[in-house]
């Protein structure tokens, strides 16, 4: 296992024990009678993330450039062979993620060609498993693994009007690669998409490794360019000194990652085993390996430094040879190592962020709770400590005035039911609003209009009222988050001035990213059709699917927000209804208190004692909270009191 294959590993651990440390600190909570319906979904959503957390490295290059041997020499070197297929020519002839999913056996899973002529997008056809042909696989036979990856390098011969309606041919295009045969029939790839589900150890710790085909494909597959690439938390842009950087290189890097990815970006200039010349000393090759680097990070205006030249061949025949000198000739150690120290520490940064986020909410709660309890304890002692040596009109009055509060907080929690039909009522807007009918509206009449046209005019105007109809769903959500927001602040502040309950602020929440999205989105369709006047057949064939592409890419940033908005209207509520019944329970062992001691049911002393010993359990789950949330913070970078917490 190289370099970066050691950070994921490392970072597979880390998710591993931070996940069992949150779920003892959830089993805990029930033990201890703190957790509730709110609590535990927090838990459970902290330990989904991290089980659901993947590291993605998407390759892009045009053909033979090395992209397969790459993956080759950096992740499956252990097999003693090539599994990925690599070879002079084109070998990956179709987008292939490989990664691993525990739900499904061991299998490449392949997408016909012709769903293409569907309008489908790949994640929609992801869901039906009748779309696609699936070869198992054994993972203890690599000789056969190899052989059902080969399937990705399959192409069939089509006419020319169905080649151009796949967007594998533009007939416009007087520089395409791909011209027809004598016969008038073009060879284009066998397969649209392939899902790799192996269990390799890098892909079984969240790995997912995404082999890209040339320019050509990339266009062709709106989703690519839309999600694929775009959300990859690395993209290796991979070039070959043998041939420079040439014309279709920089369309590939300016058009899909110069434009969608502003870090995590490496660039590999790979076999530079082609200027390891025989008659040339090793000063002289350094040398012509650094210009080639200089002109390259010139060409694509980035700094030399982020440039990597290896080898991805002598890299795999060192490791396979156990060769570590060849291994070190061949650099593929350094962009390892350069991959591992940005990659991996920042996806744990991101990940450790939306746990310690989570993670925080819930813990205030439970220290609000307990701090609560310790609170209640030591002023019901004062009130029984008090009653020493006093009569029976005195207790009396402070049974009465204990009474008096419990009533006026009951009066109070009318303003809770109210702020509760609020919340309901803003909810089903919200519902309406994002991820509901109104959608599938706008995409009818998105469509409609696009159907209706056939010149690219009215292509694009009906891109741009689904962008514009979702943009407006979106101004209509967070209108509605900062109204509920600014209920739940007001609320907070009252019932903490009021009844001396630790509510603080109320979390938020920022629709911000979504907006961010919309605009990649539009920047990327008017920079890939604004040019176009009068389309042509592969053209026009290209902007439905992208819109189709778009319309899912639409709907699922839609149901996200959906969720995730109905998941923070749980979540602001929850402190608040906590801390009411918490308090409503605590008024009403005052006044229990009291009662048994003046219908001489129990003694003051023995009360007294028995509060004091509630008093004493609440100390010690503190201490204990302060012991599981300790072990948590500590795998987050972050210890914290959980003692301070509870007595704020």
């Amino acid at each position: 296992m190289g370099v970066l294959g050691e950070q994921i590993a490392g970072y597979g651990s880390w998710r591993r024990e931070l996940s069992e440390s949150v779920q003892r600190y959830g089993r805990w909570l029930s033990d201890a009678e703190l957790s509730d319906a709110s609590l535990q979904a927090r838990v459970d959503r902290i330990v989904e993330r991290l089980a659901k957390d993947r590291i993605s490295i998407a390759f892009v290059a045009e053909f033979s450039r090395g992209k397969s041997e790459l993956i080759n020499a950096i992740f499956f070197a252990d097999h003693g062979q090539r599994i990925l297929p690599s070879s002079a020519g084109r070998t990956t002839m179709c987008p292939t993620e490989l990664m691993y999913d525990r739900s499904r056996p061991p299998s490449i899973r392949l997408l016909p060609i012709e769903t293409r002529l569907r309008d489908v997008p790949v994640s929609e056809l992801r869901q039906h498993d009748t779309e696609w042909r699936e070869l198992p696989i054994d993972p203890t036979d690599p000789v056969g693994l190899s052989r059902a990856l080969a399937s990705v390098r399959e192409t069939i011969e089509v006419e020319v009007a169905q080649a151009a309606l796949l967007g594998m041919y533009d007939e416009s295009d007087a520089n395409a690669a791909v011209r027809p045969d004598a016969g008038g029939r073009i060879e284009v790839p066998r397969w649209r998409h392939a899902i790799v589900n192996y269990p390799h150890p890098l892909l079984e710790l969240g790995l997912v490794v995404i082999d890209t085909p040339g320019l050509n494909a990339i266009g062709a597959e709106p989703e690519l360019t839309l999600k694929l690439i775009p959300g990859a938390d690395a993209v290796l842009f991979v070039l070959a000194a043998d041939a420079g950087v040439t014309r279709t290189d920089v369309e590939v890097w300016r058009e899909h990652i110069s434009a969608s990815h502003e870090s995590g970006r490496f660039v590999v200039l790979n076999k530079i085993d082609g200027l390891w010349d025989g008659l040339k000393d090793e000063v002289q090759i350094q040398l012509e390996i650094a210009r080639q680097v200089s002109s390259v990070a010139q060409t694509l205006d980035l700094p030399n430094e982020r440039i990597y030249p290896v080898s991805a061949q002598k890299a795999l025949v060192a490791r396979v040879n156990r060769d570590p000198l060849l291994l070190k000739r061949s650099r593929m150690s350094d962009l390892e190592y350069a991959l591992g120290r940005e990659l991996v520490p920042q996806q744990r940064e991101i990940a450790g962020e939306h746990v310690r986020r989570e993670f925080d909410d819930l813990h205030a709660q439970v220290c609000a709770t307990l701090g609560a309890r310790r609170r209640a304890a030591v002023e019901q002692l004062f009130e029984l400590g008090g009653l020493r040596g006093k009569n029976r009109g005195v207790m009396d009055h402070m049974a009465a005035r204990i009474r008096r509060e419990r009533e006026e907080f009951d009066r109070s929690l009318r303003q809770l039911q109210g702020l509760r039909a609020v919340l309901s009522k803003h909810s089903r807007m919200l519902g309406e609003a994002v991820g509901g009918e109104s959608f599938k509206r706008h995409v009818r009449q998105a469509r409609e209009a696009m159907r209706s046209s056939s010149f690219s005019v009215g292509l694009r105007s009906g891109m741009n009222a689904l962008l514009e109809a979702v943009r407006a769903d979106f101004d209509e959500a967070t209108r509605l988050v900062d109204e509920i927001a600014t209920l739940m602040s007001a609320m907070y502040r009252s019932f903490s001035a009021e009844h001396g309950l630790s509510l603080g602020n109320p979390a938020l929440y920022s629709t911000r990213r979504f907006y961010a999205e919309l605009e990649r989105i539009d920047k990327l369709q008017r920079r890939q059709f604004g040019a176009i006047t009068l389309a042509t057949t592969s053209q026009w064939a290209l902007m439905r699917r992208f819109f189709e592409s778009v319309a899912t890419r639409m709907r699922e940033l839609e149901e996200l927000a959906d969720r995730e908005i109905q998941a923070w209207l749980r979540t602001v509520m929850a402190p608040i209804e906590t801390q009411v019944r918490e308090h409503q329970a605590q008024l009403k062992r005052r006044l229990d208190s009291v009662r048994r001691v003046l219908e001489a049911n129990d003694s003051l002393e023995s009360r007294i004692a028995e509060v004091e010993r509630q008093r004493a359990d609440v100390e010690q789950r503190i201490a204990l909270a302060e012991e599981f949330a300790l072990q948590v913070r500590g795998l987050l970078g972050e210890p914290a009191s959980v003692a301070e917490a509870a007595e704020t």
